[in-house]
């Protein structure tokens, strides 16, 4: 049995974990997913060692269609607190930039495709994301919002006119803009699907062929940070004690 559970929050069919999800088992943990837009209940147990929020197409304020928005954003502001560590990608970046009173605002065009990101000086030091340092990062983006950092957040992932693109609140709460699941598969699911503006320049054929063009750079390094991740939640856990540091994931 995997010593380390990942509580995993799915918005919408076909915005699952992906590999990012299998690279995470492989180093290691169980990952649980739950999905509250088929009616199911956030779980309550209290023995997870980090919740995991994923993307989707809505706004991280579009909570009249997405009812569990509210209990997401008040998880993610006691992460940031420091009850528990959390992971968030793309639309749960959002939630927990809107959790901790960042600002969020609507790009006039998309940024959907390969992009090249680095780490910064912050980010060469954070226990997960210094997995990264010292290299370019061609990553996956696929967004029209965009947020500003959290006040006293660390900026770990800078990058393109979005220059926020992964940081942390508090000792262990991650977001990112980018999406580390994400493969050609994927991206063209969600071009068939979404209504979305392209970037000046751009065709969904282009798109899907950059990130086809970048997946080993893409599978090397999401697969070092899925490590990363596990490997200090581990450590956190030892630190703690069996037991000792339960997550509790209710709402108050």
């Amino acid at each position: 049995m995997a010593d380390v559970r990942i509580l995993v929050i799915e918005h919408e069919k076909g915005t699952g974990p992906e590999r990012f999800g299998q690279w995470l088992e492989e180093a290691g943990a169980e990952v649980v997913v739950v999905r509250p837009y088929l009616g199911e209940a956030i779980p309550a147990p209290g023995d997870y060692a980090a919740l995991l929020v994923l993307g989707g197409a809505a706004g991280p304020l579009e909570d009249t269609a997405n009812p569990w928005f509210p209990q997401v954003r008040e998880l993610l502001q006691r992460s940031a607190g420091g009850e528990f560590p959390s992971f968030n990608v793309c639309l749960g970046g959002e939630l927990l930039a809107a959790a901790t009173d960042a600002r969020i605002s609507r790009r006039e065009r998309p940024q959907i495709g390969i992009y090249d990101l680095r780490t910064t000086s912050a980010g060469e030091s954070d226990p997960v994301f210094a997995a990264l340092a010292g290299r370019t990062l061609p990553s996956v983006l696929f967004h029209q919002e965009e947020m500003s950092l959290p006040e006293g957040a660390e900026l770990l992932v800078t990058g393109s006119d979005a220059p926020v693109q992964g940081f942390r609140v508090g000792e262990f709460a991650w977001g990112t803009q980018f999406h580390p699941e994400t493969d050609a598969v994927q991206i063209a699911r969600w071009l068939s699907s979404d209504s979305v503006p392209l970037p000046e320049g751009k065709t969904a054929e282009s798109i899907v062929e950059e990130v086809r063009a970048a997946d080993a750079e893409l599978i090397a390094w999401g697969r070092e940070l899925a490590q990363r991740f596990v490997e200090y939640l581990r450590r956190r856990e030892g630190r703690n004690g069996a037991g000792a540091d339960d997550v509790n994931l209710t709402t108050s």
